[in-house]
């Protein structure tokens, strides 16, 4: 039972590092960039926790299957950039990088990633169904509301890379409105 408590807080610490990345990209788009004051108390405690999952994961026999073992590079870039913010909350005067935008909605994605995947996997140990048996969902082609808002996110990033002003704000903060969106749906309650 411990592995699944473990599991969970791991899954929290995602949803957090999400939380907390998309808060700093809107924070950088922002007419007058700067960094968001939670930075400050949250950055350190959860690079410290990306430490202790990296840990325990190559302390762990038979780890290869586990979401931590599969994303361990993402949680190392994760740590990186939460001890980066952490040492700009303490400088005396806090500058952004300029691509931290990007950096930061790159790993929020790929956090909302892992969310998605746990979430399916969550409701495919509970369901109790054999593959056998006939299921009364839409067909294949029917995509979920997380599915189109990747595949717009992902059709709009390949249209601001094509067009003229690559890396304009403009571009970037069109992606973090669609992501603020998709969080937005994702914390409505459904029946």
């Amino acid at each position: 039972m411990p592995r699944v408590s473990s599991q969970l807080s791991d899954l929290q610490w995602v949803k957090q590092v999400r939380d907390l990345l998309i808060e700093v990209a809107r924070a950088s788009l922002a007419d007058s960039p700067k960094l968001p004051e939670s930075v400050s108390t949250q950055a350190l405690p959860l690079a410290q926790k990306a430490q202790t999952i990296l840990q325990k994961n190559t302390n762990t026999p038979n780890h290869h299957t586990s979401w931590q073992s599969q994303k361990s590079q993402w949680i190392e870039d994760v740590r990186q950039l939460l001890l980066e913010l952490s040492r700009i909350a303490l400088a005396e005067r806090p500058k952004l990088p300029e691509n931290i935008a990007q950096r930061a909605l790159t790993l929020a994605e790929t956090a909302q990633d892992i969310q998605e995947v746990s979430d399916d996997s969550g409701r495919d140990d509970l369901s109790g169904h054999d593959d056998d048996e006939a299921d009364d969902s839409p067909p294949e082609t029917a995509l979920s509301v997380n599915d189109l808002f990747k595949r717009l996110k992902e059709s709009l990033t390949i249209e601001s890379q094509n067009s003229h002003q690559v890396g304009d704000a403009q571009w970037q903060q069109l992606l973090t409105l669609l992501d603020m969106v998709q969080d937005t749906y994702n914390r409505i309650p459904k029946s």
